[in-house]
């Protein structure tokens, strides 16, 4: 299973670099050919408009000629002309463009209908920034055109420029000046437009889908490329699923967690690539682009792979921890694919903040003195579940053995993220802390695979040399036939010379880690110590307390 996942695993990165390299391609491609327009400078332009227009309602400057639309300055008028637009009223607008002195061919294209194809030319290639507009009621006096003209912006077609023009004009009722989008612009609309103008299927559908905007992107807009979009991921689905096929022929006992992976997040990741890369830019506006530079699909898609691929690579650790007898170390994949998760979703949401227009370095200063914060106030928190990691993964112990740690012996019965549990000898419960648990000297019993025998016997001075010889070769030859002692190091000798009587050294191994055949086991062997010594005529010498404090 671990050789099957690994495989489709590193099959699965290549197509997922290669996609990355394809999406920054596209991305890259997609800034070079626009202007810089973010989804926040959409939502400002809006806001500004509505803003723009109060503030003349409410002003009431003298200098500014009063009108009924607000067009007493270029900024105003503008402003709603845009909000007009917005709100699908063709009529209102046409009331901000000068229709005087044009052709007949262009005034036959209809008044409203050149208001809307000037929408269309101005959302296709020219981001109109309100700040930029003078709100003086004879205009920028000092941009080099005519007192009477302003501009707000230029239009390229084919190399060449033409100016957007604004320009102060009498009004029909009073001939008080004011302000509309200049006759000379006007007449250059029919070729802006058929410059710019939308597919047909663009065509259709913005003029028989409602005039609703979301962040600036039509409502057609949204339905057009979100078809494109599930076309797309169809056709990605349907080659995922004949991968998938071939995987399935070649590795028959290939697991499931790879194939839905790739019938899954990766298919989709691909479906958003390539939705981005064959979007007809003749129905893109400036603020699908922007709404595009946001990658706010493409990122969703990369999390979804991200996330998919840690749970795949907890799959591989899990069967790798296993295999190296370490089951504790599997309940640390959780947290930690939750942790890296986590910090996906956090890069994810400050990147797409940044591709919206926002400033996302002020949230990151403020999350990483806040993330100090809490390290600081945690450490101790944080130094205990990294020695619970340490414990987890080098597993110096594991539940259920019993150790000697510092000057203490017990059973280890829990490793928590924050303590250890140790049920001492005297069955009473110890909690300590990782952090100090992973520093003491730690003894494990249960890891011996077998346990040694070290009887401490002192003879007599006045044991005889043949019987002591005696004793040890026939101790030796017990030891070496009994079924359950390992047949090195096995040791019967006569040691040393002491002040308390003739010191013999004798180890042997009991092949068993358990202590109650342990126990059983030596104590057949003691009675038959016994039993030789008293044969061989050694006695053993009584040490007291006086001989004790004396040595």
């Amino acid at each position: 299973m671990f050789f099957h996942i690994s495989r489709v695993k590193s099959f699965s990165l290549v197509l997922l670099l290669c996609s990355f390299f394809i999406s920054a391609h596209v991305t890259g491609q997609s800034v070079s050919q626009s202007k810089e327009v973010s989804v926040k400078e959409i939502l400002e332009q809006k806001e500004k408009s509505s803003q723009t227009l109060e503030e003349m309602a409410d002003k009431h400057d003298v200098n500014v000629p009063f009108d009924d639309f607000e067009r007493g300055q270029p900024r105003s008028a503008i402003a709603g002309y845009l909000l007009a637009m917005r709100a699908g009223d063709l009529t209102l607008a046409s009331n901000y463009l000068d229709y005087r002195n044009i052709s007949e061919k262009t005034l036959a294209v209809g008044k409203e209908e050149l208001a809307r194809q000037f929408y269309v030319v101005l959302n296709r290639k020219l981001w109109v920034d309100l700040t930029s507009i003078s709100d003086h009621r004879r205009g920028n006096i000092n941009d080099g055109l005519p007192t009477y003209r302003e501009s707000i912006g230029k239009v390229s077609v084919k190399e060449k420029q033409y100016d957007i023009l604004m320009q102060r004009v009498p009004r029909q009722e009073d001939r008080v000046k004011i302000w509309k989008v200049s006759n000379a612009t006007v007449e250059k609309i029919p070729f802006l437009f058929a410059a710019f103008s939308y597919t047909p299927l663009g065509e259709w559908l913005a003029r028989n889908l409602p005039s609703i905007d979301f962040f600036g992107v039509m409502l057609w807009q949204w339905l057009y490329f979100t078809l494109m979009l599930l076309c797309t991921y169809i056709a990605s689905y349907a080659s995922a699923w004949l991968l998938v096929r071939l995987l399935k022929r070649i590795y028959p006992k290939i697991s499931s967690a790879p194939l839905a992976f790739i019938k899954g997040p990766a298919a989709f990741l691909f479906a958003v690539i390539i939705a981005r890369n064959l979007v007809d830019s003749s129905n893109v506006t400036l603020a699908v682009k922007a709404v595009m530079e946001g990658s706010t699909i493409l990122i969703f898609a990369w999390c979804w792979v991200c996330f998919r691929l840690i749970d795949l690579l907890k799959v591989v650790l899990a069967d790798k921890f296993v295999a190296q007898d370490k089951p504790l170390a599997v309940y640390l994949l959780r947290p930690a694919g939750t942790v890296a998760k986590l910090f996906i979703v956090i890069v994810a949401s400050l990147i797409w903040l940044e591709n919206l227009g926002f400033n996302a370095s002020t949230l990151l200063a403020g999350l990483g003195i806040g993330g100090l914060a809490l390290a600081l106030a945690a450490q101790k928190t944080v130094e205990n579940m990294i020695g619970a990691i340490t414990l987890y993964t080098s597993a110096p112990v594991k539940i259920g053995n019993f150790c000697r740690f510092g000057q203490s012996y017990g059973v280890v019965e829990e490793i928590g993220l924050r303590s250890t549990r140790i049920r001492t000898l005297d069955r009473t419960v110890i909690y300590v802390a990782n952090a100090k648990f992973i520093d003491m000297d730690i003894e494990n019993y249960s890891e011996r695979e077998r346990i040694a025998f070290r009887p401490k016997l002192l003879l007599t001075p006045q044991c005889r040399r043949e019987n002591i010889n005696n004793f040890l070769d026939e101790l030796k030859t017990h030891l070496q036939q009994h079924e359950k002692i390992a047949s090195e190091p096995l040791r019967t000798h006569f040691k040393a010379y002491t002040t308390l009587g003739l010191e013999l050294d004798i180890l042997a191994y009991v092949n068993t880690t358990d202590f109650d055949e342990y126990l059983d086991e030596i104590n057949e062997l003691n009675l038959t110590i016994l039993s030789l010594l008293e044969q061989h005529h050694c006695q053993l010498q009584v040490v007291n307390e006086r001989n004790l404090n004396l040595t």
